[in-house]
């Protein structure tokens, strides 16, 4: 907070303070390809469910609670060093070339906990969900930000936030139904399913424009 008094504003003058207008009377002529992510981040957050499912699995597994915990500690070691290299490569193959790879890695993931054999296979699943954390977290957000009209990036960013939090009740509350009626598996599998429709839709939706 107290850097922040040191953080100064690019303010514009009065006279040159652009027209807003409410964003959702702009909805129907924004760029198809900004509506069509939206839709993907919703398709794909409604399989993200809470990661206490993925703790809740680790001690199916046989993990102890400690040892769970430190497997979420690997999970963001791991994304935490890998972050800014996955964010460099972003910027050099493509945001949206990253994002796909980074919906793929998370079906794996998915898939893995839905079939893990046995707990080494388990430790090297939530590494590799550090990985796609590392991936996509950073650069979904940048995306949006790179697709947005210039006048409506905040706006638009604040509208991402809002499809994924109402995505995001509905997921886990599927994935519970899904684990108490037929088993854990079938919670995973449908989260993995899902990041594979989203990859598919965003590879092939908006592959007329160059992101």
């Amino acid at each position: 907070l107290i850097l922040f008094l040191f953080v100064h504003e690019n303010k514009a003058k009065p006279n040159e303070q652009p027209k807003r207008e409410k964003f959702w009377k702009r909805f129907s002529s924004l760029d198809k390809h900004l509506k069509l992510y939206l839709l993907v981040a919703f398709i794909f957050t409604l399989g993200n469910s809470s990661n206490s499912f993925l703790l809740m699995r680790a001690t199916d597994m046989g993990f102890s609670s400690t040892n769970a915990i430190l497997l979420y500690f690997a999970y963001n070691v791991t994304a935490a060093i890998l972050s800014i290299p996955f964010g460099k490569l972003s910027d050099k193959i493509g945001k949206k070339k990253l994002l796909v790879s980074g919906y793929i890695v998370f079906a794996l993931v998915y898939i893995g906990f839905a079939f893990c054999p046995n707990q080494g296979t388990m430790i090297g699943i939530f590494v590799l969900y550090g990985i796609y954390t590392a991936m996509v977290a950073g650069v979904e957000r940048a995306f949006i930000a790179e697709i947005a009209p210039p006048d409506l990036k905040g706006t638009m960013l604040g509208l991402h936030s809002t499809v994924v939090g109402i995505a995001l009740l509905p997921a886990s509350v599927i994935a519970g139904l899904l684990w108490d009626g037929i088993g854990a598996f079938a919670s995973f599998l449908f989260g993995g399913s899902l990041s594979l429709i989203a990859a598919i839709v965003l590879a092939f939706g908006l592959k007329k424009k160059k992101i």
